[in-house]
């Protein structure tokens, strides 16, 4: 086997070369497109091929949301959501989550055309 070497790739000052190396990756696998300002990525390369990677993101996360008891059931939740997905989509954030803890919360998700995830989420604390 040949030998491995390690490197990391930082978004904002990666070549172009390596970028594109990575992301041609992403598209044939049906993987979103980094965000290169937020991202690092170790790359293992042997013999000048990339042999494998593993990104670092930052993918934000769109919540907690809190409406106070009194001004539940009025526009405020609605409009609270609908003004962070303005903002999210002006900054150009490769996508966002939500961790959907109330049945409110999944039918604000769906009605903003969210997608529920199928794979298991961990967490490390």
């Amino acid at each position: 086997m040949a030998d491995i070497t390690y490197r990391w790739i930082d978004g904002p000052n990666a070549s172009q070369k390596d970028w594109d190396k990575i992301e041609s990756i992403l598209a044939a696998r049906g993987w979103s497109s980094l965000n290169r300002p937020t991202s690092r990525i170790l790359v293992a390369e042997a013999d000048g091929e990339l042999a494998g990677f593993h990104v670092f993101q930052l993918y934000p996360h769109a919540e907690p949301q809190w409406v106070r008891p009194r001004y539940r059931g009025t526009e405020i939740s609605a409009t609270l959501a609908d003004k962070m997905l303005e903002f999210l989509m002006d900054v150009k954030v490769r996508g966002f989550m939500v961790i959907a803890d109330s049945e409110f919360a999944v039918a604000l998700c769906e009605q903003r055309g969210m997608t529920k995830l199928e794979s298991p989420v961990y967490i490390a604390q």
